[in-house]
């Protein structure tokens, strides 16, 4: 909407160059916000499919495991959870 605002001003209007160029460079600096915005959005979105999916993966293999083979499964999950969480600690520091 006010990309075209802008557009519109600049097309009727008999500005300085100065001032249109100014106009200009704001609406162009305004379009990439926008963009960027959107950018990151989506790639909220697929990252967020992407857990869904591994989740979904993670699932039926465990539903295809014994009771012993769960346990062991879930057991090394929360060792790599912890290294993981080890080496974050160890950075920040």
């Amino acid at each position: 909407l006010f990309t075209r605002l802008s557009d519109t001003l600049v097309s009727t209007a008999h500005f300085r160059a100065e001032v249109t160029r100014k106009i200009r460079t704001t609406r162009d600096e305004e379009i990439r916000k926008l963009k960027k915005a959107d950018e990151g959005e989506k790639a909220g979105e697929r990252r967020l499919e992407a857990e869904k999916k591994k989740k979904e993966m993670r699932d039926t293999r465990l539903k295809g495991l014994s009771a012993e083979e769960q346990r062991k499964f879930l057991e090394k999950e929360r060792e790599k959870g912890q290294k993981k969480q080890e080496k974050r600690m160890s950075r920040k520091a």
